[in-house]
C-alpha cells in the first residue's frame, strides 16, 4: 500500500518538508477512511450499550468485560499484524483485517446472549487487530522521510473524527430502528470501505529482501532493543487507560447517572472529539516546533493538564462542566498520543517499522481491556463515578512519573534525536 519511493525519499540537510506524491496522498486518505470507519464501529458498542443492558441483561461488569475482551484479542494482534505488514506488505494486511471486522461487526448485531457476545467480539479484536500496524507501516512507507515523525499524528486525527461523525449516523439509526441495526449499518460500511482500498490502494513496494527468511521473533527483539520502544509502550499504556475507560464508560454515565437524553448525549460526546482531532492535527508539527529535543517536557506538561482536568470531572456538580473539563482531557491526552506516534518514526528501520509500531500499539491497546472491567468493577464496589475518575487519574500520576524519571529521548547511538534527521543507526 506504500507508494511509490524514488521521489520520497530526502536527506536530512533538506529543509522545508517534502512534496509528497499521488500515491502517498492516496494511500494516506484510503488509510483516514478506514480509520474513521474503525473508531465508528467502536462507538457503535458504545453507544448501543444501554440499550443492550436491557436487551441482553448485562450487568456493569459483564459490560466492561465485552469492551474489554475486544482490546484483549486486538491487543494481542498488534504484533503479528506489524510483522506480516513487514513481510507480505501493508496493503493485503489492511484489506484482510477491514474484511474481518466488517464481517464481525455484523456478528455483533446478530448475538442473542451474553456469551455469544462475549465471542463474537474476541473475533472482532483478532480481525482488527491486524490494521493498525500495518496502516502505520503503509503510511511509513508511502510518505518523505522527513514527515514520517509528523505523518502519524495527522492519521491519528482520524480516531476522533471518527467518533465525531458516529453520533449524526449512529444514534438516529440506533433510534429509530434500534441497536442491532447500528451494527448492521456499520458492517456495509466496513466491506464498500474494503472495496475502495482494494481497487484504488497503490500496490506499493515489495517487502523487504530479508523479511521472508528473518524468524518473526528476530525482528521483534531488534524492535525492543531500540531505545524508546517499550517507554512509549508504558506510557501509552498508562495514557489509554484514561482513554479507554472514559470511552467505555461516558455515555452510560451521561445516559444513567446524570439522566440527559440520548440525543443530547451525542451532541455532548462531540465536543471531546473535536478537541481530541484538531489536537491529533497539531501534534507532531507542534512537538517540532517549540519542543525539539524536548519531547519529554512535551509529554508531561500534557500528561499534568490532563490529570488536572481528570480531577475537576471528579467533582464537578454541572454535566456542562463535566464535558468542559472532559473537553480539556481529551485535547491534552491526545497530544501525549501524537508525540507517542510521532517519535518512533525518527528511529524505526524500514524492514522492522511494521512490528515497531505494532509493539507500541500494544501498550495502548491492552489498556483497553485492562480499563473497561476495572473501571465496571469499581462502579459495581461503589457506586461512585467520582471514584471511577479518580481511579483513571491514577494512571495519569504514573505515566508523569515514568516520563520525568526517564528523561530526554535519544537515538540507538545514543545521541539525542533531531526532527527529519536518520536516527535509525544500527540494530
Amino acid at each position: 500500500m506504500a507508494a511509490m519511493r524514488e521521489s520520497h525519499e530526502t536527506t536530512p540537510g533538506q529543509s522545508g518538508a517534502s512534496r509528497f506524491g499521488k500515491d502517498a496522498i492516496l494511500t494516506f486518505g484510503l488509510l483516514y477512511l478506514a480509520w474513521c470507519v474503525s473508531y465508528m464501529d467502536r462507538a457503535a458498542i458504545t453507544f448501543s450499550a444501554p440499550a443492550m443492558l436491557r436487551d441482553i441483561h448485562m450487568s456493569p461488569t459483564e459490560q466492561g468485560f465485552i469492551v474489554g475482551i475486544f482490546y484483549l484479542s486486538y491487543s494481542l494482534m498488534q504484533t503479528p499484524g506489524g510483522w506480516l505488514a513487514d513481510r507480505f506488505g501493508a496493503k493485503a494486511v489492511v484489506l484482510a483485517g477491514l474484511v474481518a471486522w466488517s464481517a464481525f461487526t455484523l456478528g455483533t448485531g446478530l448475538v442473542q446472549s451474553v456469551a455469544a457476545l462475549l465471542a463474537v467480539r474476541l473475533l472482532f479484536g483478532i480481525g482488527e487487530g491486524v490494521f493498525p500496524a500495518a496502516s502505520l507501516k503503509a503510511l511509513y512507507d508511502a510518505v518523505p522521510a522527513r514527515a514520517r515523525d509528523k505523518a502519524p499524528s495527522a492519521l491519528m486525527s482520524s480516531n476522533y473524527f471518527g467518533y465525531l461523525i458516529a453520533p449524526s449516523i449512529l444514534l438516529p439509526v440506533l433510534a429509530w430502528m434500534g441497536w442491532r441495526w447500528t451494527f448492521y449499518v456499520m458492517s456495509g460500511i466496513g466491506f464498500a470501505t474494503a472495496l475502495l482500498v482494494l481497487l484504488l490502494a497503490p500496490k506499493g513496494s515489495a517487502p523487504s529482501r530479508d523479511a521472508p527468511s528473518a524468524p518473526k521473533g528476530a525482528g521483534v527483539l531488534r524492535a525492543l532493543r531500540l531505545p524508546g520502544v517499550t517507554r512509549l509502550m508504558a506510557t501509552w499504556f498508562l495514557i489509554s487507560f484514561i482513554n479507554k475507560g472514559l470511552e467505555s464508560w461516558m455515555p452510560t454515565y451521561l445516559l444513567h447517572e446524570r439522566g440527559v437524553s440520548l440525543k443530547e448525549a451525542g451532541v455532548l460526546l462531540t465536543l471531546p472529539y473535536a478537541a481530541a482531532t484538531i489536537a491529533a492535527l497539531i501534534g507532531g508539527w507542534a512537538m517540532s516546533r517549540w519542543f525539539a529535543q524536548r519531547e519529554e517536557r512535551f509529554i508531561s506538561l500534557c500528561v499534568v493538564i490532563s490529570c488536572a482536568a481528570l480531577l475537576a470531572m471528579a467533582y464537578c456538580s454541572s454535566v456542562l462542566a463535566v464535558v468542559g473539563f472532559e473537553t480539556l482531557l481529551y485535547f491534552f491526552k491526545t497530544l501525549v498520543f501524537a508525540a507517542v506516534l510521532c517519535l518512533p518514526g525518527r528511529f524505526l528501520p524500514q524492514d522492522i517499522a511494521g512490528v515497531g509500531y505494532g509493539l507500541i500499539n500494544f501498550g495502548g491497546q491492552i489498556a483497553g481491556f485492562v480499563a473497561p472491567p476495572v473501571i465496571g468493577t469499581v462502579l459495581s464496589m461503589t457506586g461512585s463515578y467520582p471514584a471511577a475518575f479518580l481511579t483513571l487519574l491514577v494512571a495519569g500520576v504514573l505515566a508523569l512519573a515514568l516520563n520525568s524519571a526517564l528523561g530526554r529521548f535519544k537515538n540507538p547511538a545514543g545521541k539525542l534525536m533531531t526532527f527529519g534527521a536518520d536516527n535509525h543507526g544500527t540494530v
